[in-house]
């Protein structure tokens, strides 16, 4: 007896213990729904739009999803002020870092935040600068002495760690990857560096030193690198050649495209000609590699895979764009560096331009207090998407613009706080959630049949073992009733026909002890003229 009822006990806590279990992962998978829905929320209002390779009879040299400041219906909405970003008045711009720092060509954020600049020292880059055929003119001047890159705090701006001297002639961009490591790239060598976290520790270098070349062994003015999280590693290859070379983690050749063009007046340009490539970002969550046609006048998406072209971003508010960055925040951001065309009369200032990835229209622009920026250069986005810098070619200027904090709020710092939520508003959004989303609302229908499957086997279980004891029970009093009565009450042993044990229960024959089971998988595809008496035992 209390063997069993120690049994219908550990039963009972096992159903309970599913029961919580249960009500748990309901819990979560609703939070979770309802973090989801919070999450699509603060992503700013979007017009829907289907990215589609371009048609070939399509004009090239517009934006190709149609979204020009033309057609933006701005009636209500005060775009230029939907994202902005302000001046950092703790940054220690216009004071310079020091001296010994010259025209910074190249700006990038490590995953810590720490701010890592490229600046060529006491060189400057003119029309003396190379000869025709774009060999470097001045390398009888020798290697940079100053340190050229740069670490600096991104609160302050205050220098943490310094490195490259006696190494480069002409910097021009810098690149941090996911691993901390640092590629660079020198316009008079003709070079791509990569170095590890620990600054002059060289761990790759590409292209032959001062020999310019088209081959795919060699660069021509290189001008910047961006890095997957697998490792594998995009070339802007530059100033000569206009192309864009893919690399595998190791350094081998994966893919090249894009040649050079030349275009002037109102000719189109296609997508695969380019006038000086001069940025590159990543959007990996989009699988796209982003590069700044820089005379051109547009941004250019090419798939990550393959480097098909995906779709143009071209407004009339671009003029030169000398850098592009990604920020994967508010579903994905583009912001864009303008500079002038002096050539063309036009009110547009050079500035950074913010651009929804998703309907590629300006939402946003930001500038120096002071109107404009004077020669820009290139960009970066903090892995946050809070801050960004701009670095302009005046000896160490590096501006940073912070996220207003009113947007910060709405798309870095809400968060849900399940105290002020009641549990009507939380189905609600559930629901609301698995009708919008087919796959999510299949997915959470079967968790719940198995879950109801689960509770209906263990309350099986603990009301067949709960009436087992009950007739078990009733059963030995009515014994322990006839054997007083006849004076008889003496201990025994309990036969099949006096009353229900567990082992009646699950078996019409007594055995002794449990019979081995079959562990062998018996195909259902066999003949079954085949079979013989050990198959069917196997079976049986």
């Amino acid at each position: 007896m209390s063997v069993t009822v120690a049994l219908t006990a550990l039963v009972a806590c096992s159903s309970c213990c599913i029961l919580i279990t249960t009500a748990a992962s309901v819990s979560d998978l609703a939070s979770s729904d309802y973090q989801s829905l919070v999450t699509d929320d603060l992503q700013p209002q979007q017009i829907s739009v289907q990215l589609q390779q371009t048609d070939p009879g399509q004009l090239y040299g517009q934006n190709q999803m149609g979204h020009t400041l033309d057609n933006i219906d701005n009636s209500n909405v005060d775009f230029f002020h939907q994202f902005h970003l302000h001046e950092s008045s703790e940054w220690p711009f216009p004071q310079q870092i020091d001296n010994s720092i010259g025209q910074i060509s190249g700006v990038s954020i490590s995953k810590d935040n720490f701010v890592y600049i490229f600046h060529r020292g006491d060189r400057e880059w003119n029309q003396t600068t190379f000869f025709e055929n774009n060999v470097y003119r001045e390398k009888h001047k020798g290697p940079i002495s100053e340190q050229v890159v740069v670490v600096l705090d991104p609160k302050n701006g205050s220098v943490i760690k310094r490195w490259g001297s006696h190494r480069f002639y002409m910097p021009h961009g810098i690149t941090v990857d996911h691993e901390n490591n640092v590629w660079l790239t020198d316009v008079a060598l003709h070079q791509v560096f990569k170095f590890g976290p620990n600054s002059e520790d060289l761990l790759m270098a590409f292209g032959t030193a001062f020999v310019p070349g088209k081959d795919l062994d060699k660069f021509c003015k290189p001008t910047s690198v961006a890095v997957t999280t697998s490792g594998e590693f995009y070339v802007a290859d530059g100033y000569c050649n206009s192309r864009i070379i893919k690399f595998s983690a190791e350094g081998r050749v994966l893919l090249e495209w894009g040649r050079s063009t030349i275009v002037t007046g109102e000719m189109l340009v296609p997508p695969y000609q380019l006038w000086i490539p001069h940025a590159l970002t990543l959007a990996e969550d989009k699988e796209l590699i982003c590069v700044a046609d820089r005379e051109n006048s547009r941004v250019l998406c090419f798939n990550t895979n393959n480097g098909t072209f995906n779709f143009e971003i071209n407004p009339q508010l671009f003029q030169r764009l000398f850098s592009v960055a990604y920020s994967p925040m508010a579903g994905g951001l583009f912001y864009v560096l303008n500079d002038k065309n002096m050539d063309v009369i036009t009110d547009t200032l050079a500035q950074g331009i913010v651009i929804n990835a998703t309907s590629l229209e300006v939402i946003g622009q930001f500038h120096p207090k002071d109107n404009e920026f004077s020669r820009p250069h290139d960009m970066a986005v903090s892995p946050d998407g809070t801050s960004v810098y701009v670095v302009e070619l005046i000896r160490s200027h590096i501006r940073k613009f912070v996220l207003d904090s009113d947007i910060q709020n709405k798309f870095l710092n809400k968060s849900v706080d399940t105290l002020n939520v009641s549990e009507q508003e939380l189905m609600l959004n559930k629901y609301n959630v698995l009708e919008n989303c087919p796959g999510l609302r299949e997915n959470s229908g079967k968790q719940i049949l198995l879950i109801m499957l689960i509770i209906a086997v263990g309350l099986f279980f603990t009301a067949a073992i709960f009436v087992t004891v009950l007739i078990y029970t009733r059963t030995k009093s009515i014994a322990h009733r006839k054997d007083a009565a006849f004076s008889r009450w003496q201990p025994r042993t309990l036969n099949a026909a006096d009353g229900f044990t567990l082992g009646n229960i699950f078996n019409k024959k007594q055995r002794a002890g449990f019979e081995k089971l079959a562990t062998v998988e018996v195909s259902e595809d066999d003949d079954d003229d085949d079979y013989d008496d050990n198959d069917l035992n196997v079976r049986a």
